[in-house]
């Protein structure tokens, strides 16, 4: 309660009104008039008199000047962190505050330390591509969208476990059989091309080989028309990034020739694109199963792309309406898809 409240509840209080009566007066919950007239029943009305008391307890590790210096460092350094912070505002001392505390003073302001999101590095002109595409698209609908095939390579990894994972356990299970974490000496990386749609997802091709305009042509005329076609129907539009082994003249060639229509793709667009989305998925649902062997990985990475089933495609493809609004609002900026 601010103080002209509690003046006007003690006010009322003293004129005979009753709590329930005080608190639809004031529109302050009964529980807190009981609370404050219980300790301020007898005091006089002014400021002074219903403050708040005094309150025990620990003092402030921080003073106000170093909650100042602390608030203007992480304004204007974000990556800062909070060993570095302590030491910064403890001036070299040898009282330094904890990383809680740290934490506990950026709270107040609305700041949390999270790990920083990471977007594609864009130019000027990367923006404004992208800005022109969603305007041009920004009235697509849902049956628009589902015209596209979608497609890209993306690289699955088994024995990339080199991170701690924390468990539970007893102290004398660390050697136990599952409780510990399996090690492969060298990672193997699988490359991938693939499609989808609204519909579902479309074939899963190995990439044996660095992909160059050769294997590429090789990849669209083993799988573009067959898979476009039964995602899309005869009609469906090619989406493919600006890698350099899709724009050559060959590429070009072989769309016209068979009649396929691409849609034009703005520059460092991944979060246009939800074929990306369905790669990290398959990545993290991989990883899950630790494939110990390369024919494990590719077994378990077919199998893991043909579970994303046509309900999870078509509701990334439902989300492009608003990933373009969300372009449009980020004036061409990166956005959180």
């Amino acid at each position: 309660m601010d103080l002209a409240n509690r003046g006007a509840a003690l006010a009322l209080h003293r004129g005979g009104s009753t709590q329930v009566s005080i608190a639809e007066q004031l529109q302050i919950p009964r529980s807190t008039i009981q609370s404050f007239l219980s300790v301020h029943h007898k005091d006089p009305i002014s400021d002074e008199a219903l403050a708040d008391r005094p309150r025990a307890g620990r003092p402030r590790a921080t003073t106000e000047k170093q909650d100042r210096l602390l608030h203007r460092t992480i304004l204007k350094d974000a990556s800062m962190q909070t060993d570095d912070l302590a030491q910064h505002i403890s001036g070299g001392g040898s009282m330094m505050v904890s990383d809680r505390t740290i934490r506990r003073r950026a709270a107040e302001w609305g700041l949390y330390h999270r790990v920083q999101r990471k977007t594609p590095a864009l130019t000027r002109s990367h923006v404004q591509k992208r800005l022109d595409f969603a305007h041009a698209h920004i009235d697509w609908t849902i049956d628009d969208w589902s015209r596209v095939l979608f497609s890209d390579e993306s690289s699955v990894q088994c024995g990339s476990n080199h991170g701690q994972q924390w468990i539970w356990r007893r102290i004398d299970e660390a050697w136990v059989d599952g409780k510990t974490q399996p090690t492969i000496k060298v990672a193997t990386t699988m490359k991938f091309w693939s499609s989808m749609s609204a519909a579902g997802p479309g074939s899963l091709h190995i990439i044996e080989e660095s992909l160059t305009s050769d294997s590429y042509l090789k990849i669209l005329q083993q799988h573009l028309i067959a898979d476009g076609t039964r995602l899309c129907g005869s009609d469906f539009l090619f989406q493919q990034d600006n890698h350099p082994s899709h724009k050559t003249e060959r590429i070009q060639r072989f769309l016209e020739e068979k009649g396929i229509q691409e849609l034009p793709w703005p520059p460092n667009s991944p979060d246009f694109s939800p074929i990306e989305n369905m790669f990290s998925v398959l990545k993290r649902l991989v990883a899950e199963r630790s494939p110990p062997s390369k024919d494990d990985l590719i077994r378990i990475t077919i199998e893991e792309w043909e579970n994303l089933g046509s309900e999870y495609t078509h509701a990334l493809v439902s989300s492009l309406p608003d990933r373009m609004q969300a372009a449009m609002t980020a004036g061409g900026g990166a956005t959180k898809y």
